[in-house]
Order: structure tokens, then C-alpha cells, then sequence
């Protein structure tokens, strides 16, 4: 599997200190990318967000590459701490900027239900190699939240990619730093899994284990 195939496939979970945004564009470990699922695939995912100090959490999500540059997605958790919570919602649209740079025009966390779930949140975000890695660099605009990110990530073969990502949480108060990584185990099954390190003393750890299926619905 290519390195391109496995940025595509990697996702987000972006944890704020206030509560998570959930509906997961397509990023590293807790920022979105430029990338998107390509055109046709549909990837099922299934995944828990655990801590020391609380239940874990099971969502499960679908994301879509609706058009060319275009990705849908939604996310819902099964059980555990939010499972009152409904759906959430997210799209994104990836721009071509140059051969290398891509730009993502995005929002995350698209629902009715914002006393339970929190405001929508739009971000845009910029994609570019950088000889080894992949480097990322965005703004997001949660009310309550308008944050800067950072990211990068780095194939150590075909099938495995570390990642790395920074981002203010908190109204730019506070941040969360993580590292994780992502691994292909066929052309339709990937793993991947990080832990975040918020800054604030009284917050703890947080992991993330996440299961994704690749179909296509094209016909290929």
C-alpha cells in the first residue's frame, strides 16, 4: 500500500479540553489534512477513546469520497460517557494548490444537537511534502476555540507511517500534543492509534484505537 494510499486513509479525532469534536475528516492524530478519500471509497470505521480516570468511549463512522476533492463523513458514539449524544457530520474539500501543496477547506462537528455535541468547527489547512515528511499547518474557528495546528508524518515503509501533531485547545489557553501511527494490514483493512498529552495539570492522558475497512463503490 503507498504512502499516498495510507494518508488518505488516516483520520481524525480532534480533542479539545472543553469536550471532543467528533466527525472525523481525514488527518493525522488530532488535526485534519488536505487529504481526502478518494473518489468512490467508502471507509467503515470503528473506534474507542480511553483514559485512566474515566469509562471508554465506542463511536463508530462512515467516510465517503463523494465527488473528485470532495469527502463526507459522519460519526456516532455507541456507548459510553456520550452515547446520548446523535450524529455528527463533517465535510471537507481538498484544493490543488501547486504539484506538491494541497489546501483543505473543511468543517468537522456538523450537528442539531450543539448543547450535547458542541459547535460546528471550520478549519482550513495546508498539505505539502517536505522531503521525508508531510508537513501540515492550519487555523480552525470552533467558537470558543479558534486554534492553530501542526503536523507531520513520516512512512517508515509501505504499510507503516508515524505521525506526529500539535494544537491550542482551550481558546489558545492550553494545547494538546500527540504521537501515533498508522498501519496497513491488507489493501482493506488499516489500524492505526496515538495518545494526546493535554497541557493542563489536571487533565489526563488520552488514547485512541481505530479500526478502518476500504471499499470501493465504483465498480473497480
Amino acid at each position: 500500500m503507498s504512502r499516498r494510499t495510507l494518508h488518505s486513509l488516516s483520520v481524525l479525532l480532534a480533542l479539545h479540553l472543553g469536550g471532543v469534536a467528533y466527525a472525523t475528516p481525514t488527518g493525522l492524530n488530532n488535526i485534519p489534512t488536505a487529504n481526502v478519500v478518494d473518489q468512490s471509497v467508502l471507509v467503515v470505521q470503528a473506534f474507542s477513546s480511553f483514559a485512566s480516570d474515566r469509562s471508554p468511549e465506542w463511536f463508530a463512522g462512515l467516510k465517503y469520497g463523494a465527488a473528485a476533492n470532495w469527502e463526507v463523513g459522519v460519526d456516532h458514539v455507541l456507548s459510553g460517557p456520550g452515547s446520548s449524544r446523535g450524529l455528527a457530520f463533517q465535510a471537507k474539500y481538498r484544493m490543488p494548490l501547486t504539484d506538491r501543496a494541497r489546501l483543505g477547506l473543511g468543517v468537522a462537528n456538523i450537528s442539531s444537537d450543539r448543547e450535547a455535541l458542541g459547535n460546528s468547527a471550520p478549519y482550513v489547512v495546508l498539505s505539502l511534502p517536505l522531503g521525508a515528511l508531510g508537513g501540515h499547518l492550519g487555523h480552525g474557528w470552533q467558537e470558543g476555540n479558534h486554534a492553530w495546528f501542526v503536523g507531520a508524518d513520516c512512512a517508515l515503509s509501505p504499510a507503516l507511517s508515524l505521525r506526529a501533531d500539535w494544537t491550542e485547545v482551550d481558546g489558545g489557553e492550553e494545547s494538546v500534543a500527540s504521537l501515533g501511527f498508522v498501519t496497513a494490514l491488507s489493501e482493506r483493512w488499516v489500524i492505526e492509534g496515538w495518545a494526546s498529552f493535554p497541557s493542563q495539570s489536571n487533565t489526563r492522558n488520552n488514547c485512541i484505537l481505530k479500526a478502518n475497512y476500504i471499499t470501493s463503490l465504483g465498480g473497480k
